[in-house]
C-alpha cells in the first residue's frame, strides 16, 4: 500500500501512514464512490503484480470476480491479467485456451491476448482487436514460419486435421480486420473506426479459442 500511495498515485511520501483505518478510510471512499471500474481494474492489478500469486490476495479477488458474478476472468499464468468474460461458459472457454497458451508456450500469443484484455479494460477497442488477431498470427507463424500471412499458414496445415469450411471463416473473419478502418492499419488507426466494445470482447475470445486450437490440430498433424 505504500507503493499504491507514492508510485500508482504519486502522493508525497510523508502524507503516507500505514495505520489501518487510514488505508481502509482512504481507499473504500475512493473505491466505492468515486473510481470507474477501470481504475479500480488499474488498482486492483497494481497490487496484484507486486504480490505472489499463489499468495491469499490473488486468489481473494478471483474468488470474489467469482462469487459476484463480475464479467471478467482473473488469469494468473505468468503475468496477472484481468480478461473480458461476460457468461461462465465463456469465462470457462477462455480460462482453457490462456492455459493451452501458456502450457504450449506460446509466449507471444499469450502476450498479444493480454494486451487485448488491456486495451479493453482502457476502452480501446480497435486495438484489442488488433492484438487478438496478433495472438493468431504469433501462432501461425510457429506452426508456418515462412507464410507471410495467416491464410498462407492455416492452407499449411494437413487438410484432414482442419474442416475448410472452418478455415475459410477464419480467412474471412481475418478479412474483416484487415479491411475495417483502424485495426489493422497503423496510419489509418483513427477513434472513429467502426469497433465496438463487443467486435473487442468477441474477437478476444474467438481469437483465444482459436489459437489453441490451432495449435492442437498442428500438434495432431505432426504425430500422424
Amino acid at each position: 500500500m505504500h507503493e499504491v500511495h507514492y508510485v500508482h498515485f504519486s502522493r508525497p511520501a510523508d502524507e503516507w501512514s500505514p495505520r489501518l483505518d487510514y488505508i481502509a478510510r482512504l481507499y473504500k471512499k475512493r473505491l466505492l464512490e468515486q473510481w470507474t471500474f477501470r481504475e479500480v481494474f488499474d488498482f486492483l492489478l497494481f497490487i496484484m503484480h507486486r504480490t505472489n500469486p499463489d499468495g491469499g490476495f490473488v486468489q481473494s479477488i478471483k474468488q470474489a470476480f467469482t462469487l459476484e458474478r463480475v464479467a471478467y476472468l482473473i488469469v494468473d499464468d505468468g503475468e496477472v491479467a484481468i480478461v473480458p468474460a461476460a457468461t461462465a461458459p465463456e469465462r470457462e472457454a477462455l480460462a482453457r485456451s490462456m492455459e493451452e497458451i501458456h502450457q504450449a508456450g506460446l509466449k507471444g500469443a499469450e502476450s498479444h491476448i493480454k494486451e487485448s484484455s488491456s486495451c479493453i479494460n482502457d476502452g480501446r477497442w480497435a486495438a484489442s482487436v488488433r492484438e487478438s488477431i496478433h495472438a493468431v498470427e504469433s501462432v501461425a507463424r510457429q506452426i508456418c514460419p515462412n507464410a507471410k500471412s495467416l491464410a498462407a499458414a492455416l492452407k499449411s496445415l494437413d487438410a484432414g486435421t482442419l474442416h475448410p469450411a472452418l478455415r475459410g471463416a477464419f480467412e474471412k473473419l481475418y478479412g474483416y480486420t484487415s479491411d475495417e478502418q483502424g485495426v489493422r492499419h497503423a496510419l489509418l488507426d483513427q477513434d472513429d473506426a467502426n469497433v465496438g466494445q463487443d467486435e473487442a470482447v468477441f474477437m478476444l475470445g474467438a481469437c483465444a479459442s482459436f489459437a489453441s486450437f490451432l495449435w492442437r490440430k498442428h500438434l495432431v498433424g505432426k504425430s500422424a
